[in-house]
């Protein structure tokens, strides 16, 4: 076994018995590092990047990181988190273990990827399109998961801004919501088939359905979730979903498209 396979199997197990170690204490504390704090962080971090690539051969880091094991493991812990957040109820940003395990993959990326964006040639532009793509993904998922929200609010007739996040605190929404319209099908035991509300957002009526979300600005999204009868009266159940990196994601994942529909057309190098 060679020393780079030897420093990835320990680096693995001291993320494993540190992350144990802190989950018995408390969860891994993600809304502390909300903006600005996880941007700050992030500029810190893209800066290391920047200095452990200028270091070269120089730094013992630098030469694990571009090593072929540190490739596989990456890989390896990409394809094994993306499992567990499948699998998992419990949101993945809890977890010591995967926040330590994600740091690693995107660190490792971004060293690959400031290594080989050009050679002697030019620059490879597939390789940076799939590669910087696959990264700006993974970095809006990373760094942006502290500020993602989700968060309930109940709709009447009466106009409302206020919403309730999942820890309880109450959010003062930029808009007002009112329920305009509420229609609902029913099976002939008198459960719910289908159903579908006539939203006011401020000025602008949309139509909100199950599955089918209204995008409000970039990265805020209002879905339907369920419904109260209280009466004679309506109550409609909304749920919002505010990830204001989702941005990044998008032109991440377009990148991404972008360099396997070029090494497509392009075909094998002869």
């Amino acid at each position: 076994m060679s020393r780079y396979s030897l420093t990835s199997l320990l680096l693995i197990a001291v993320a494993v018995v540190l992350s144990a170690l802190l989950e018995g204490v408390m969860p891994f504390p993600v809304e502390f590092f909300r903006f600005p704090l996880n941007v700050i962080l992030f500029v810190l971090w893209g800066w290391g990047i920047v200095e452990l690539h200028r270091a070269g051969k120089r730094s013992v880091i630098t030469r694990y990181l571009l090593s072929r094991q540190a490739t596989i493991v990456s890989i390896a812990l990409l394809a094994v988190g993306c499992l567990v957040m499948g699998l998992h109820t419990v949101p993945a940003t809890d977890s010591y273990l995967f926040v330590l395990l994600n740091l690693f993959v995107i660190t490792q990326l971004a060293m690959v990827t400031l290594r080989g964006w050009r050679d002697s040639s030019g620059v490879r532009w597939l390789f940076t399109l799939c590669h910087l793509g696959l990264l700006l993904a993974l970095i809006a998922g990373f760094w942006g998961a502290p500020d993602t929200r989700i968060m309930r609010a109940e709709l009447t007739d009466e106009p409302t801004a206020i919403a309730l996040s999942e820890d309880g605190s109450v959010v003062q929404l930029d808009y007002k919501l009112s329920l305009a319209d509420f229609r609902v099908d029913y099976y002939d035991n008198g459960v719910p088939s289908a159903y579908e509300a006539e939203v006011d957002i401020d000025d602008s009526r949309v139509r909100l359905a199950v599955n089918h979300p209204h995008r409000v600005g970039l990265g805020e999204h209002i879905y339907l979730t369920s419904f109260e009868q209280r009466g004679e009266a309506i109550c409609c159940v909304v749920q919002i979903v505010r990830q204001p990196w989702r941005v990044v994601m998008f032109i991440g994942i377009l990148l991404m498209i972008a360099g396997a529909v070029l090494l497509f057309i392009r075909g094998p190098k002869r």
